[in-house]
């Protein structure tokens, strides 16, 4: 059986949460309960690739250290997106970062719009945007903004800090590697979930 995204009630709870027309945080005109029901599935979809990921990770940094866990991300990672997708049903999973690790995160030109939104309003604001929403044929995609964590330095930080072991492994791994030189806090990319529009309709009836 397919897991049910938590978004029971989202419609009564968020017609009050936004103007009419166009969000700040989406690429066209959408009525609030709409942006809403987005909102939520999207969320919780982001959500659940995100416990899971930290949760394998957190398994391999304790019982393989850093270098093993880099192994991990890369055996793992994806089939962990592909399990989270067939749990949830119809709803499709991607992370993505111009300074992306494995190629097949490298973003589409969407992607890429959503990116540089991203880039751009904290660049301007000094704020991170809490999500954007893109209207394309036949779906909606949702996407989630990381911040670089403290953790996320062991593999991800600036080279001249980081054990010579595990850079060993990243160029052994990732010869074309860009997902390095972060400082905490810094925007480090998206979680991309793709909703079919009929999903929201019906949930918006």
């Amino acid at each position: 059986m397919k897991k049910k995204l938590a978004v029971a009630g989202v419609v009564a709870v968020g017609v009050a949460l936004f103007s009419c027309g166009k969000s700040q945080y989406a690429n066209t005109d959408l009525p609030p309960k709409r942006i809403k029901v987005i909102k939520d599935y999207g969320e919780d979809a982001a959500q659940m690739l995100l416990s899971e990921l930290k949760k394998e990770l957190k398994n391999a940094l304790k019982t393989k250290g850093p270098v093993g866990a880099i192994e991990v991300c890369n055996k793992r990672a994806m089939e962990i997106t592909r399990e989270v997708e067939e749990e949830i049903g119809d709803i499709k999973l991607k992370r993505t970062s111009f300074k992306y690790r494995n190629p097949l995160n490298k973003p589409d030109k969407y992607e890429a719009e959503a990116l540089t939104f991203f880039e751009k309003t904290l660049k301007e604001t000094g704020k991170l945007p809490p999500y954007y929403i893109q209207k394309l044929d036949g779906e909606y995609r949702y996407y989630k903004p990381l911040k670089v964590q403290n953790v996320c330095l062991t593999c991800h930080g600036d080279p001249k800090y980081m054990d010579e072991k595990v850079l060993q492994k990243i160029r052994e791994l990732y010869p074309n590697d860009k997902a390095i030189g972060y400082k905490p806090g810094d925007f480090r990319g998206a979680i991309r979930v793709s909703i079919p529009e009929e999903v929201i309709k019906e949930a918006c009836l």
